[in-house]
């Protein structure tokens, strides 16, 4: 593995595959190079000689002299989430040095890439009934979290209310909004809020029981 590499290996395996699905040829050094953004054919070089001891392309003389041997398509990337409390509780811990633990994830649940995400242990029955992606929000759940400041009606999403974290429905009123759980517990009451309330972000996902796979890995 090169010590000053700065691209994954999927990225050059992709590159790869793309020049030969465009021209029905392996790429020479110089236009994987020019495709990689990168300064030097000696950097190409490094990679290739980093994924032939990988077992991932076969390489012969010749300037076209590279064949696939894995298929970048079926590559499996992932990405670390933080862990940074629980909800309902209070604040939450969003400072890097605070974070309880990290739990990696498909990439693919993380997207877009650009956009940060932690993860919140569910606590209570205050949204049981409600699905995001098909997962109902339990006891015992971890929770992903896209992180911002604005939602649009109708998202289930954190919200800072009364000194602590809570997950809720956002739903649209006249002139006001209101947070309503989805319980089987009728002790959980919609909360109102004004415009300007805060939004810590937007639940995209589900993870059964996360919060076992956390203390597994402890």
């Amino acid at each position: 593995m090169p010590k000053d590499k700065l691209i994954s290996k999927p990225e050059i395996l992709r590159a790869i595959r793309n020049a030969m699905m465009h021209s029905g040829l392996p790429p020479t050094v110089e236009e994987l190079r020019q495709s990689l953004g990168v300064g030097s054919t000696r950097t190409v070089l490094r990679y290739l000689q980093w994924l032939e001891e990988e077992g991932d392309i076969e390489r012969w003389p010749g300037a076209r002299g590279i064949r696939l041997l894995r298929d970048p398509g079926h590559g499996f990337e992932t990405r670390a989430v933080p862990l940074v409390g629980e909800a309902p509780a209070g604040p939450l811990m969003l400072a890097e040095e605070n974070r309880e633990g990290w739990l990696r994830l498909p990439q693919d649940f993380t997207r877009p890439l650009s956009a940060s995400f932690f993860l919140l242990r569910v606590r209570g029955n205050s949204m049981d009934r409600a699905k995001v992606e098909g997962g109902l929000i339990e006891n015992g759940d971890l929770v992903l979290v896209q992180q911002q400041a604005t939602a649009e009606p109708g998202k289930i999403i954190v919200a800072f209310i009364d000194g602590e974290a809570t997950i809720k429905r956002l739903v649209r009123g006249p002139n006001y909004y209101f947070l309503k759980p989805d319980s089987s517990n009728p002790d959980h009451q919609p909360i109102l809020v004004e415009e300007g309330f805060q939004v810590l972000g937007v639940v995209t996902r589900v993870i059964k029981k996360g919060s076992e796979l956390l203390e597994i890995n402890e």
